[in-house]
């Protein structure tokens, strides 16, 4: 089931720059904004990071193999 929220008392310059930035990407206000809080629900970096550290290694490259890959494509001596 979906919810509403109003928020009142939004200054003008804030409005304003929430406007700007809708219409950049052609969307309501309210579009823009659903669009915005939707992305709160998406796991942070650290969640992501966390979760794929608890994850077993039993198959797939170790942390050097990923290392020496990025070295050998920056061209690096090491």
């Amino acid at each position: 089931m979906t919810k509403s929220i109003r928020i009142d008392d939004i200054p003008d310059d804030t409005y304003e720059a929430l406007l700007a930035q809708a219409e950049v990407e052609g969307l309501t206000v309210s579009d823009y904004l659903r669009r915005q809080l939707r992305l709160i629900t998406r796991p942070t970096v650290a969640e992501v990071i966390a979760r794929a550290l608890s994850r077993p290694r039993d198959h797939g490259p170790t942390n050097q193999d990923v290392l020496e890959a990025i070295w050998e494509s920056r061209g690096d001596q090491r």
